[in-house]
């Protein structure tokens, strides 16, 4: 499919395209760590340094996950009962598309 020129279908052609980078670039995760990681965690480039960095993952208490829980059911409440008040909206558009019955079909 050619670049659209209607504003709706050009968005949803570069949300099927991001999609498909995303894709492309998640199977090369592995492999591009692994060199940044044998080149000592950074590996420079012509026009970009690429780095790994490692954030620790924390596992907390279960005093921690109760008062949590305690806090979302909170939340919860006070959205229901109209104590918290709406101090603004978020807006975005979704697409949806629509998926070819029995074939796979390269939608470019």
């Amino acid at each position: 499919m050619t670049r659209p020129t209607d504003p709706i279908e050009l968005y949803a052609w570069l949300k099927q395209e991001i999609s498909k980078l995303d894709a492309e670039m998640d199977s090369l995760k592995e492999e591009v760590f692994q060199a940044v990681q044998a080149g000592g965690e950074e590996v420079e480039k012509d026009g970009f340094t690429i780095r790994s960095y490692k954030r620790p993952k924390y596992k907390f208490s279960d005093t921690y996950k109760q008062k949590n829980d305690e806090l979302k059911a909170l939340k919860a409440e006070e959205i229901e009962k109209e104590v918290a008040t709406i101090d603004g909206y978020t807006e975005y558009v979704t697409v949806r598309f629509k998926k070819d019955k029995g074939k796979d079909k390269d939608p470019s």
